[in-house]
């Protein structure tokens, strides 16, 4: 696959020749060469800002192109990616993209396997769970689309666990009795909560009987990754790099806001692909 990293990488001319003079950033060249289109892959050599092609190789041309019709955020490479492979049949192999900006990309012979498929591990409501609300419009602003990764969520609902006898941790959830807003009153009461939830409520109610599920996907088993995933726990001495039943994952704290989940992906993304 070609799909060039940065589009200031990518220049447009009319039959390029060598010994022509490039831009020093160009690395490919789209020529529209009468009533068809060729891509390049360009060298030049010398100093200053614009230099000698010294070498020119053709990628792709005429039918084995297409444009794509719509407007389009470039800097989200894992979606590009999906909608090159969608397009390259028949012959065609390569597939330009315009943005919003007028800057355009292209991507030659698309691979599925340069998306790095990441699991959000997070609990419902509220809906959509925040995990998954900020790693969409994160997406969606282009934000963290230089990390070609797509996003599979994976959910516990939490109204499954409702009971005459249950207490979720906060009333926030409007789920029903909860610990901060409820006297616990059902002889064996089951929380349905974190670790933190059933410190809680032995705090307030002593060591009497009760049951307890723990929702939490980093130190509970209701939720186990079957691959990369981030997600996210009430214990601020567990943000980061983790490991769980052997799938490498990330931890953000509960109240993390987009800033930090945008860190804890970067930081996953260059432990999984080895970058330093």
């Amino acid at each position: 696959m070609i799909f060039p990293e940065d589009y200031k990488q990518i220049g447009i001319s009319r039959e390029p020749r060598r010994g022509d003079p490039v831009y020093f950033a160009t690395r490919y060249l789209i020529s529209y060469e009468g009533s068809g289109i060729c891509i390049y892959r360009i060298e030049s050599d010398g100093e200053g800002f614009m230099r000698r092609a010294s070498h020119i190789e053709m990628i792709s041309s005429g039918d084995e192109i297409v444009e794509y019709p719509e407007i389009v955020n470039t800097r989200n490479r894992a979606k590009l990616i999906r909608l090159a492979i969608d397009l390259c049949r028949g012959g065609v192999n390569t597939v330009i993209f315009r943005g919003p900006d007028e800057h355009v990309t292209f991507v030659h012979d698309p691979d599925p396997g340069a998306i790095m498929e990441i699991e959000i591990l997070d609990v419902q409501p509220p809906e959509p769970p925040w995990l998954v609300y900020v790693i969409e419009g994160l997406e969606e602003c282009g934000v963290i689309g230089d990390l070609t990764m797509s996003f599979k969520p994976r959910i516990l609902d939490l109204r499954s666990f409702r009971g005459e006898d249950v207490y979720f941790p906060c009333r926030a959830s409007g789920l029903g009795r909860s610990l901060d807003a409820d006297r616990v009153t059902a002889p064996v009461p089951k929380i349905v909560g974190c670790e933190i939830s059933r410190e809680i409520f032995r705090a307030v109610y002593g060591d009497g009987e009760h049951r307890f599920t723990n929702i939490c996907p980093v130190s509970g088993d209701l939720l186990v990754p079957d691959g990369p995933f981030i997600t996210r726990c009430c214990r601020s001495e567990r943000r980061g790099l983790i490991r769980m039943h052997g799938h490498p994952g990330v931890v953000v704290h509960w109240g993390d806001g987009p800033h930090q989940i945008e860190q804890a992906l970067r930081m996953l993304a260059g432990s999984i692909r080895g970058i330093r």
